[in-house]
């Protein structure tokens, strides 16, 4: 009784969440020529993955989910030769009362395909960030999300201030720094690349290929 009683408890329970918490996704386009990179700037965006590959534009798939979700809206335009990305609210939107907007779930993930060798910004104080492949140059700087470079070929920056920073790469001259966390990083030093990282709070580990 108690099992059938609990499995009931269970079933009802996905199926209020899965009612108040709906999702919507969008898919924009946007030719690569004559662009320098992308520079994703918002402080409502939950996680940016990105992968560099053989292509002549830029695709962007949001995924955004959560109470007040519909109200989200991309706002994409270009600036100084960078594709911009920002999130913005729909006009009428009325601002929540913080208290309750403690209790508000919203989740924005972007998933982002660039050409390889290219420029990739981030500035974000909630977004974490994973990079995969061959950039031009990367600057990051996240206060409260993590960064992971997969099989990253590049040069840049890399700011966080409580995120953790992993990289995985090769033939990169590495500088890192962080305050209260720990280093784990292999350095080349005569490597034809080069990586700037600091944490204040975030661990640092970084391996490289032979």
């Amino acid at each position: 009784m108690f099992k059938s009683r609990f499995l009931l408890s269970v079933g009802f329970l996905f199926v209020a969440l899965t009612s108040v918490y709906s999702q919507k996704q969008m898919l924009y386009t946007q030719p690569a020529a004559g662009l320098e990179g992308v520079f994703v700037n918002s402080d409502e965006v939950f996680q940016i993955h990105v992968q560099s590959v053989e292509t002549n534009a830029i695709e962007l798939k949001a995924e955004i989910e959560g109470e007040t979700f519909e109200t989200v809206l991309l706002d994409t335009y270009i600036e100084n030769g960078l594709w911009v990305i920002r999130t913005k609210r729909a006009p009428g939107f009325q601002k929540i009362d913080d208290k309750l907007a403690a209790h508000k779930v919203l989740s924005v993930v972007l998933n982002i395909e660039i050409p390889k060798n290219r420029a990739f910004w981030v500035d974000s104080s909630l977004a974490s960030v994973e990079l995969t492949g061959l950039f031009k140059y990367i600057n990051l700087n996240l206060s409260g999300g993590d960064c992971k470079l997969n099989a990253f070929r590049g040069s840049g920056i890399v700011n966080t201030l409580r995120g953790s920073i992993e990289v995985e790469t090769e033939d990169n001259q590495i500088e890192a720094v962080t305050r209260h966390g720990r280093l784990q990083v292999a350095n080349n030093a005569y490597g034809s690349q080069h990586l700037n990282l600091k944490s204040v709070d975030g661990d640092i580990r970084v391996t490289q290929s032979e």
